[in-house]
């Protein structure tokens, strides 16, 4: 398996301590500068008022497998929470797009440490959602 980062988010966030535990919880700014060889996949982008980020929280612990989340009481597996600390730290995030400058993006709701690669971008879909309206509608058997 091999990631390649695309490039890299310019975040308030200098420190572990400072990042929300949510990136929804937080009113502040930040850049996703997409390096130069994958400008083109950035057509169109601005279409889209909400994006999901998936990003590599490199300063994670890598062996914590069990934790206790920030709104809990009890602690639980990793997989079962959205703990940054787990064996593969790869982060996702909804952001909201508030414009595009060339090959960087401006948004809010970034929880990524300042630094951090930035793996993919992919419109925000809710697909809960639009399963709950399929459901609704009598499209899904």
């Amino acid at each position: 398996m091999e990631l390649k980062a695309i490039g890299v988010a310019h975040s308030p966030y200098k420190s572990l301590q400072q990042i929300p535990r949510q990136g929804f919880f937080s009113e502040e700014e930040a850049v996703i500068e997409i390096d130069e060889a994958y400008a083109p996949a950035l057509e169109h982008v601005e279409e889209s008022e909400w994006l999901t980020v998936l990003y590599w929280a490199h300063l994670a612990e890598r062996d914590r497998l069990v934790t206790t989340p920030p709104s809990g009481v009890r602690s639980c597996g990793v997989f079962a929470c959205r703990s940054p600390h787990r064996p593969n730290p790869l982060s996702l995030c909804a952001v909201k797009l508030l414009r595009r400058e060339g090959r960087r993006l401006f948004v809010r709701h970034l929880d990524a440490l300042d630094g951090s690669a930035v793996v993919d971008i992919k419109p925000y879909v809710d697909a809960v959602a639009l399963a709950r309206a399929e459901d609704e509608a009598g499209r899904l058997p």
